[in-house]
């Protein structure tokens, strides 16, 4: 059965970095023989939209993630992560449009609501808004003047290629391990934050998928019951 547990330890209210969570959401059977990575080359006039399959095992002080995810992710803000038990279940569901994220537990019919930033940070460690993901998973990452002048915001780095290979946003960051073969779309990233460290690993990923409204949807929430974020961990521990 998959497992979200929390700890004891006080919440700080709108901190960035992980609070305490873990989840531990089973892996699906893998073949012996993985089919090769496909080749990706983003579209030349830049991509809008991303979705696919991926994996994350993130750890530390606080938090641990480890699980399969679906993902489809909009700009400039719409989003959606969703992770699967091995029979098909979901186990957990984040929304994210309008700068808001939700934490949806479907099967105890409840959610919290925070910033979109705040609400990634609980799951990956690092604080990622939904258009930053796009730019992170096509690897059309621009250079952010911003940022180099020292703004809040992600300062990206490229190797000898000129492939999109790092960024840094204060204490959060990124480092591309691997690439799709095809034209540097990032295949395996690393993260890290405060007392966090982890990868994400890309199985499949679409470019510009037509649009789905529905999936960033949250009327749904209606018939559900709105709980603080210390509340969800309190429920997931009984």
């Amino acid at each position: 059965r998959p497992k979200i547990m929390g700890s004891n330890r006080p919440a700080v209210r709108g901190r960035l970095s992980p609070l305490a969570v873990a989840f531990a959401v089973a892996f699906a059977a893998v073949p012996a023989c993985a089919p090769r990575p496909p080749r990706l080359v983003p579209p030349a006039g830049g991509v809008a939209a991303v979705e696919g399959v991926g994996s994350a095992s993130v750890s530390g002080a606080e938090a641990s993630v480890k699980g399969r995810f679906a993902f489809s992710f909009r700009r400039p803000d719409r989003g959606r992560v969703e992770a699967f038990d091995p029979l098909g279940r979901t186990v957990f569901l984040i929304v994210f449009r309008d700068g808001r994220g939700w934490f949806v537990l479907p099967n105890r019919k409840v959610y919290a609501e925070d910033a979109a930033g705040v609400m990634m940070g609980r799951v990956l460690g690092v604080v990622l808004e939904p258009g930053d993901a796009v730019l992170l998973l096509s690897g059309l990452w621009p250079p952010d003047e911003a940022a180099a002048a020292g703004g809040d915001a992600w300062l990206p780095g490229r190797d000898a290629e000129g492939r999109l290979a790092s960024g840094r946003r204060g204490e959060f960051s990124f480092a591309v391990k691997a690439f799709f073969p095809g034209d540097g779309v990032p295949r395996e990233i690393g993260l890290a934050g405060p007392g966090t460290t982890g990868r994400i690993k890309v199985s499949k990923l679409a470019f510009d998928p037509p649009e789905r409204p529905e999936a960033f949807d949250t009327g749904f929430l209606r018939g559900y019951a709105a709980k603080t974020w210390e509340e969800i961990l309190e429920l997931v521990e009984r």
